[in-house]
This record gives structure tokens, C-alpha cells and sequence, in this order.
């Protein structure tokens, strides 16, 4: 059965990034407890964190997913957000590992604001939010 969209496109319920690692113990944490996103499937070998009603993070372990955990990270998890400042303070407090800190100061000039973290596994973690929209 064809659902198309007055667009044409098809629907799409949610939306999974998979990250892989060698062992889920320190991102569970991340993710769980540091950024306190919801964990709403867990298969041992792999868990789902809930960043909004629809999108989510997979945390996966090599072992037994579709791809291998590898020194070089190609992808970067970014979330807008309103609460900019909130989520830097934390954080900050939690002991993340910030790699480029937010800068109000440039909010101004720039088409975003934004900070960079790199979860245990070392793949960047971004929070950001639109100055200008264009």
C-alpha cells in the first residue's frame, strides 16, 4: 500500500543514527545520565536514547553490529536547541569533554551559536542554535 505524501514522499516514522563502539558502557553513560536522554530500547548489544519525539541515538557494540568501531569519526550528532546556554552550563558541570566552547559574544556576527563535545567513543556531539535564519 503506497502512503505518499501531498508531496510525493513517502512517510518516515523516526530516525536512528548509529554510532558503533568497542564497549557501551562509558556512551550508555553519555547519553543516559550526562546528556539525560531517555533510553527507550535496549538490546544489550544495542540501545536506543531518545533525542526528540522522533529522532534517536543507537549505540551499538562492533561485536554484533553491521559495522566495526574505528579510530576515525565521520559523523557528528548536532542538536538544535533553544536552550543553548542551559545545555552548555551542564555540560560544563558534568564534566563532558567540551573540544570548542560557546562564545556569546560572537552570537551576533554568526549564523549560529554553538558548542562541540566529544562523547567516549570519540564521535562530536553538537548543540547549536540559529542567530539568522536565512
Amino acid at each position: 500500500m503506497d502512503t505518499q505524501t501531498e508531496s510525493g514522499t513517502l512517510p518516515v516514522n523516526a530516525q536512528v543514527t548509529f554510532l558503533y563502539y568497542k564497549d557501551l558502557a562509558a556512551p550508555e553513560h553519555f547519553y543516559g545520565e550526562q546528556l539525560g536522554f531517555e533510553k527507550t530500547f535496549d538490546k544489550g548489544w544495542v540501545k536506543f536514547f531518545r533525542i526528540t519525539a522522533h529522532s534517536y541515538v543507537g549505540l551499538v557494540d562492533e561485536a554484533k553490529g553491521h559495522h566495526k568501531a574505528s579510530d576515525a569519526k565521520a559523523v557528528m550528532v548536532s542538536m538544535e536547541t533553544p536552550e543553548l546556554e542551559a545545555w552548555y552550563e551542564r555540560m560544563q558541570q558534568s564534566g563532558a569533554e567540551i573540544v570548542v566552547h560557546y562564545d556569546p559574544a560572537k552570537a551576533a556576527e554568526q549564523m549560529v551559536s554553538t558548542f562541540l563535545m566529544r562523547d567516549p567513543g570519540g564521535y562530536s556531539v553538537e548543540f547549536f542554535r540559529f542567530n539568522k535564519r536565512d
